[in-house]
């Protein structure tokens, strides 16, 4: 059965940058859902951010996951962040996670190996989604590692080079 592989990471990683790559690439990737729904709260100008109101945007951030998580795959395919992630980001700030994310049956619907990208802060930029600072992307950083340890996935850890090694890194796994 198809899996998604999971790219993650703190902000400004260049997971986006991936994704796009591996698109060009001829994979088939899901974009980050939640730069999506920050974009979409800006517009109407609702405090519903990770940075407003953190557990309403999980559970908005959830919700769209599991629709997305409702499309069927034919093949292997990427997805810019995972479900653990938001477990990792309401661990950041100390919120309660709720009991249907830590029940979630994760590994039947992504594959056990995920792909961390590390804090870079030669390539870290500051945007209206992304008003996190460079230290706030390490912290969230751990809790992913974390999150996704607990979890029992295997992190391979994307190295720091050129966007054509890394996607080569990834192709490598696959």
């Amino acid at each position: 059965m198809p899996k998604r592989y999971i790219i993650t990471g703190a902000p400004g990683t260049g997971k986006t940058s991936l994704i796009q790559a591996l698109q060009a690439n001829g994979y088939q990737c899901f974009s980050e859902i939640s730069r999506k729904i920050i974009l979409e709260q800006q517009q109407i100008k609702s405090n519903k951010t990770p940075w407003g109101d953190l557990p309403f945007f999980a559970n908005l951030v959830y919700q769209e996951t599991i629709r997305e998580l409702q499309i069927p795959v034919e093949k292997n395919i990427f997805v810019d962040r995972g479900l653990p992630d938001i477990i990792a980001y309401l661990k950041a700030k100390s919120h309660p996670i709720p009991k249907h994310l830590l029940d979630f049956p994760f590994k039947t619907h992504y594959a056990s190996t995920v792909f961390l990208m590390s804090p870079w802060e030669e390539i870290y930029i500051n945007d209206p989604q992304r008003p996190q600072s460079y230290q706030e992307a390490l912290h969230i950083h751990q809790c992913l590692v974390q999150v996704y340890q607990n979890f029992n996935f295997t992190i391979e850890v994307v190295p720091k080079t050129t966007l054509t090694k890394r996607v080569d890194f990834i192709q490598s796994f696959i």
